[in-house]
């Protein structure tokens, strides 16, 4: 019935004679979840956002945290030690069932933190990077702060209900884009089944496997995502279903965060909500390669260049930037800005310049300008930079100074003695009056 009726419209509009799109622009969708925003890799971009800045409980996306800090400050392969007070958790959160006295790598309880999503295993990293759990939560806090989450506050590791442990969806965009850049914490979380071999309290393999649907075709196919490659899920009474989220298409990443989400026949929101969103952005959105290697940008004059060159500026590398797909090329404009004063030799290479490319007046990607060949000074200016070099060399300005110092006190001499040539012939002046 739908197709039929924007067939009809079609039909219409082409008798009408008016424009017809062949790929009508996706409208912005609506969200159920009560706190989102989405943003593009690499620039931040906003793409959409609701109540990003509203306070909101983060439940297990806690784990973004944990697992940076905990990847920063260990090493994968170091082999960790489960202690009695790392276990004591409630059991009504997730566990990968450690126990005391178990041995297990970084890299092992990561991925049980990670993909298995196990509170356990965050105590045992964070007894490992601080000693004890308080010390780690000051920790978790310093990095908020850090990173500019201002409006976040930690009280545990693993994001178990506390009133005062508490985030926003901007600040959780901002954790999952810093968490992102370790390779390893991309690869666990785009991890949806993971197997812990026996261990030495554990005979048995350990398979954990991610809550995350976008990537888990173990958890359905209805949430699957093409691209998706994390990040975390999280869910308690109080926060509800919550869910941080990348995904990556030729070359076009977005970053989404909903947190609050509610569960009803239609399904999971945080799901529903995030993939509503990838596909408005993929579907609005695509990269527009606007700068060139080979493309001159700018010319400037260069201070005493060789017969008068002027210096050719061109973009540092190719840079592509995402404009809407029906953007208008009017609306893609530049600015470009180089050093005021650019002085001889120049070498190829060179950071002279950067340009900043707009769309709408919104910036939307910069690229440094370089030197695209060497420029000498001319032979003029060597010469007298020369001259000027031996003028004030020391084999010079040592002679030249005790000359001049002969000179003035010559000249001090020579004045000193007519001083008193005059003083002896006004005296015999007197002399000559008195008589």
């Amino acid at each position: 019935m739908k197709k039929t009726i924007i067939l009809m419209i079609t039909i219409l509009l082409i008798i009408s004679g008016l424009p017809v799109s062949a790929e009508p622009e996706k409208a912005v969708p609506e969200t159920a979840s009560a706190a989102v925003i989405m943003a593009q890799e690499g620039t931040g971009r906003i793409i959409f956002e609701k109540n990003a800045d509203q306070r909101v409980y983060p439940a297990s996306t806690t784990k973004v945290m944990t697992a940076m800090i905990a990847i920063e400050k260990l090493d994968p392969s170091q082999v960790l030690v489960a202690s009695e007070t790392a276990i004591q958790i409630d059991r009504d959160g997730s566990n990968m069932g450690i126990l005391a006295g178990e041995e297990l790598t970084v890299e092992q309880l990561l991925y049980g933190l990670l993909v298995h999503s196990a509170n356990d295993a965050a105590n045992v990293l964070a007894e490992a990077v601080s000693g004890d759990i308080p010390s780690f939560v000051n920790l978790m806090n310093e990095k908020a702060k850090e990173l500019g989450m201002n409006n976040s506050h930690f009280m545990n590791a693993h994001g178990y209900h506390d009133p005062d442990h508490y985030t926003t969806a901007r600040d959780m965009l901002t954790l999952s884009m810093k968490a992102m850049e370790s390779d390893l914490f991309c690869k666990i979380v785009s991890t949806p089944v993971y197997e812990i071999p026996p261990t030495n309290r554990y005979t048995e393999i350990r398979y954990l496997s991610s809550n995350n649907a976008l990537i888990n075709v173990m958890k359905g196919h209805k949430y699957i995502y093409d691209g998706a490659k994390g990040i975390k899920t999280g869910h308690t009474n109080d926060a509800g279903y919550c869910l941080t989220s990348y995904a990556e298409r030729n070359g076009l990443g977005f970053f989404c965060v909903t947190m609050n989400a509610p569960v009803d026949y239609t399904g999971n929101y945080s799901f529903l909500d995030t993939i509503s969103l990838f596909d408005y952005g993929y579907k609005t959105y695509a990269l527009k390669n606007v700068a060139d290697v080979n493309e001159i940008v700018a010319t400037h004059d260069v201070k005493w260049a060789k017969d008068g060159e002027q210096v050719v500026l061109t973009a540092k590398e190719p840079l592509e930037v995402m404009l809407p797909k029906n953007h208008k090329a009017d609306l893609l404009t530049t600015q470009i800005t180089v050093e005021e004063n650019i002085t001889a030799p120049v070498k190829q290479g060179s950071v002279l310049g950067r340009v900043d490319y707009y769309y709408d007046g919104e910036m939307v990607g910069s690229m440094d300008l370089i030197a695209t060949r060497d420029i000498d000074r001319s032979n003029m200016t060597m010469i007298f930079k020369s001259l000027w070099n031996i003028i004030f060399s020391a084999w010079v300005m040592v002679p030249l100074t005790l000359v001049v110092v002969v000179l003035i006190l010559r000249s001090v001499r020579e004045e000193r003695k007519k001083r008193i040539a005059r003083e002896r012939r006004r005296q015999q002046f007197r002399k000559e009056l008195d008589r």
